[in-house]
């Protein structure tokens, strides 16, 4: 049987004048439309590990946001137990010189420090498993996290999500949400085993929201059999807040100065339409 196709058409961003990235120069940094960010009341950002940069950046072009960190993954209890770990690392590289891994685990340590200070009123985070379905296991879907959030229901939730596979349950809630979400960010996975899935969701979501911009992720390889990259991020905006005619992008990716391999030392995926 023959390999669906990734459908590139519809992948195709539209020229958007207002990007910026935020977060790392690397994994688990990502490009927004800076424009669109002041209108936003809630970030919810699902998918944290320990890496919230991201978000603090997203903070810093809105003061006013409230944020909600949703990974079931990572918790008060892992960041306690990691801070020892990280004190006898940094004095061991301490002793043998090895600036590198110092650097390293000093980093580290300031963030697993950072969660206590960061993820406290008006931000939170839950420890919890984003779903389709809410169970008494942890599991959450994202109307539950939209219902409480501050979220006026206006267009003014900016939704990011890295949940290594699970973005394709997500999608029926988004469509259903597109009212109160503004803009969308979100890193797709195993393209090569569910294009035909990722098809449908990207088709879904062009009901309600423009591609504004797309890089290829260069951790994972590009499959031969579609002809891509089997991880995506794409970032949308929602149509119905979009003034103007925004012709469709005529540029290749990845874009200079706004991307940066996931992956240091490997060369970026080229994506053109």
């Amino acid at each position: 049987m023959a390999t669906p196709q990734l459908d590139r058409r519809q992948l195709r961003p539209v020229l958007y004048p207002a990007l910026a990235r935020l977060g790392p120069r690397g994994d688990g940094g990502y490009v927004v439309p800076a424009d669109q960010v002041p209108y936003c009341r809630v970030l919810i950002s699902l998918g944290l590990c320990d890496n919230w940069t991201f978000d603090k950046d997203f903070l810093q072009l809105n003061p006013a946001v409230s944020i909600v960190g949703v990974d079931h993954t990572v918790g008060p209890a892992f960041f306690i137990s990691g801070i020892p770990f990280c004190l006898c690392k940094i004095l061991g590289y301490a002793l043998l010189c090895n600036r590198a891994k110092l650097a390293k685990y000093t980093r580290r340590l300031r963030a697993y420090l950072d969660y206590f200070s960061f993820f406290r009123g008006p931000h939170k985070h839950l420890k919890k498993r984003v779903s389709a379905v809410s169970s008494d296991a942890g599991d959450i879907t994202l109307n539950g996290i939209l219902d409480s959030s501050p979220s006026s229901g206006d267009h003014d939730v900016f939704l990011k999500m890295d949940i290594e596979g699970s973005e394709y349950d997500i999608v029926p809630d988004i469509i259903e949400n597109h009212r109160r979400i503004r803009c969308l960010v979100a890193e797709f996975h195993r393209l090569h085993k569910r294009n035909e899935e990722f098809n449908q969701a990207v088709r879904a979501l062009a009901r309600h929201f423009s591609i504004v911009h797309i890089h290829g992720n260069n951790i994972g390889p590009n499959d031969e059999a579609i002809d891509f990259p089997i991880t995506v991020e794409l970032t949308w905006v929602n149509t119905n807040i979009l003034t103007g005619e925004l012709g469709p992008s005529t540029v290749s990716y990845p874009r200079e100065g706004l991307d940066f391999p996931n992956a240091q030392g490997r060369p970026d995926y080229t994506l053109s339409f």
